[in-house]
């Protein structure tokens, strides 16, 4: 399986976690080197079942829901974890706020000529999205969907949608993400890796600005008290570390060899909480999500995904 995430990613989904926990500088927009290790350990040894691990972890998140004030959601973050505020649309012309959806002809084929796409290290990958028995979840969930934040004639900018970092909020650091503490930090892309983006679908706060209707970057010193007085629920908020970039006309390029989809969704899509929905067992990649929202339109990319072999 040719894929690699930030070191934290591979130890998110093991009972044993060793956290990278960086902190910031400045604004909270810049982040520096610092590190120190956090750890949830089992005792060497000792083992749980599947219902106990589930349960600790339930436990544990409660507790920490109790701590920083939380009741486990809020109608607004339930209103977009569950509202998909209509089917996206495949688009015609690339523009800032579409999603951009991986073509597994493009990235999952062994032959070289066939990926017009060559440095796929920028989406985590070291490789096609391949490998003799991977199960088809895990490989739609390596297929990179993006969240284009900036587009012109100076390139291209993106966000990775689905790249866990294994580190929370307030590992970065209390005083500045206190009170969005078990807020995930994803992996934004290799790129600008000192730099900490957030995305929002709140219109009224100073210093950010418009991705596209709905849907907003930046300003989180100013939205920090209102979210801390809980007149903003904290699951309007996405956070990521780093970026994915393109030179000018990159992308264009990419998009014309059909390494990608674009794609018009609604805000609420984006910012879904898909974190707090997850039920174990039951994994559903973003990638599949949007692909089966796009119905008959695309029922020929799941079938590579989940039918064809690698060389698709």
């Amino acid at each position: 399986m040719r894929l690699w995430f930030a070191a934290a990613c591979a130890l998110a989904c093991s009972p044993s976690v060793s956290a990278v926990v960086l902190t910031t500088q400045g604004r909270g927009g810049r982040l520096c080197s610092a590190r120190r290790s956090a750890a949830i350990r089992l005792q060497e040894g000792e083992s749980l079942s599947d219902d106990e691990e589930r349960d600790e972890v339930n436990d544990f998140r409660a507790q920490l829901l109790r701590q920083f004030g939380g009741d486990g959601g809020s109608p607004a973050a339930s209103s977009a974890a569950e509202g998909s505020g209509g089917a996206p649309k495949i688009a015609k012309t690339l523009a800032a706020g579409q999603v951009l959806l991986a073509h597994p002809k493009r990235f999952c084929s062994s032959n070289p000529f066939a990926r017009p796409v060559k440095d796929m290290n920028r989406f985590g990958l070291q490789g096609p999205v391949s490998g003799m028995g991977m199960p088809p979840d895990v490989k739609a969930q390596m297929l990179p969907v993006l969240l284009l934040i900036e587009h012109g004639s100076s390139g291209s900018t993106a966000l990775l949608m689905e790249r866990r970092t294994g580190a929370l909020m307030g590992d970065i650091s209390m005083e500045d993400y206190g009170c969005v503490a078990i807020s995930p930090l994803w992996l934004g892309g290799t790129a600008k890796q000192s730099s900490l983006f957030v995305i929002h679908d709140v219109d009224d706060i100073e210093r950010s600005t418009q991705v596209r209707e709905g849907l907003w970057l930046g300003g989180w010193t100013e939205a920090k008290p209102r979210v801390a007085e809980s007149a903003l629920a904290e699951g309007r908020f996405k956070f990521f570390l780093g970026a994915t970039e393109w030179g000018p006309g990159q992308l264009e390029q990419e998009l014309e060899s059909g390494a990608w989809l674009a794609l018009d969704c609604s805000p609420e899509l984006v910012i879904k909480d898909r974190v707090m929905g997850w039920q174990p067992g039951k994994p559903k990649p973003v990638w599949t999500e949007l692909v089966g929202m796009l119905g008959d339109e695309a029922k020929g990319l799941m079938e590579m995904v989940y039918q064809a072999d690698d060389d698709a």
